[in-house]
């Protein structure tokens, strides 16, 4: 009840907060954002092997600058780093072997709501390129496991070419904090274009030794990102939104000291 009660005092501050500022907010031309995330590879292994691995992950990270056709339609790009784990499943971070891209993205989104709303839920699609392990990536080594069977020595082999293209739909939502300064938070499913990435994982000690386990991955990877977003031109915070979003922070705080 407390926890329902503070999201609705919230939802009530951020409205407050934002509408002041927002009707005349048809002037915003363009926002600049940065976000980070984290991905999950889709995992297309064959059958019928002595033991299976988890989906690998990865972390995403942009800075996005987004030019208004309209209060609707939006023109967005920018520049990327994504960096894929491989052997997740047996590493304390994202993955024993890394493998980087970066580039440009650029496309489309659409807002669904008007400007003086708080919350602004939006579509999108997107196009990216990639500069980086565009030629064959291979490789072995030997790793010690930090989780699942730790401290157990396993030999990875690996195969990998990163997709020069990939394109992707995005859902996501911003929610404004203050008048041109908004909380954004996005779901991408993207589909990379050729390349392979694919590894073998012998164990050389424990309960599995001897065992190879084939791990192919596609390049379908599903991604989550947070970040913030600031719109241009900017607007003066008034002391009362500035009073309304310590309260928040107040709140929040003292909702988890209970």
């Amino acid at each position: 009840m407390k926890t329902f009660s503070f999201i609705i005092s919230l939802l009530l501050s951020l409205y407050s907060t934002s509408i002041m500022a927002q009707n005349d907010r048809d002037s915003i031309r363009w926002a600049i954002s940065a976000r980070v995330g984290g991905i999950t590879i889709n995992d297309n292994s064959p059958d019928n092997q002595p033991f299976y691995l988890n989906d690998d992950e990865g972390n995403t990270f942009h800075i996005t600058g987004d030019y208004y056709l309209s209060n609707r339609f939006v023109l967005t790009g920018g520049l990327y780093l994504e960096s894929i784990g491989m052997m997740t499943d047996a590493a304390n971070g994202i993955g024993f072997k890394h493998i980087n891209m970066a580039g440009i993205e650029g496309g489309v989104k659409y807002y669904f709501f008007p400007l003086k709303w708080v919350i602004q839920p939006h579509i999108g699609a997107l196009v990216q390129t990639n500069v980086l392990n565009l030629g064959k990536n291979t490789g072995k080594e030997i790793f010690t496991a930090q989780q699942a069977y730790p401290g157990r020595k396993f030999k990875m082999a690996w195969d990998v070419q990163c997709p020069g293209l990939s394109f992707y739909p995005q859902i996501g939502i911003d929610i404004h904090l203050l008048s041109t300064l908004s909380l954004c938070i996005d779901y991408e499913y993207r589909f990379g274009l050729w390349g392979h990435n694919r590894y073998d994982v012998t164990y050389i000690d424990g309960p599995l030794v001897n065992q190879t386990s084939n791990k192919k991955n596609t390049w379908i990877r599903s991604n989550i990102s947070v970040g913030l977003k600031l719109d241009f031109p900017t607007e003066p915070v008034s002391t009362r939104a500035w009073n309304n979003l310590l309260w928040i922070i107040g709140s929040w705080i003292e909702s988890k000291a209970r």
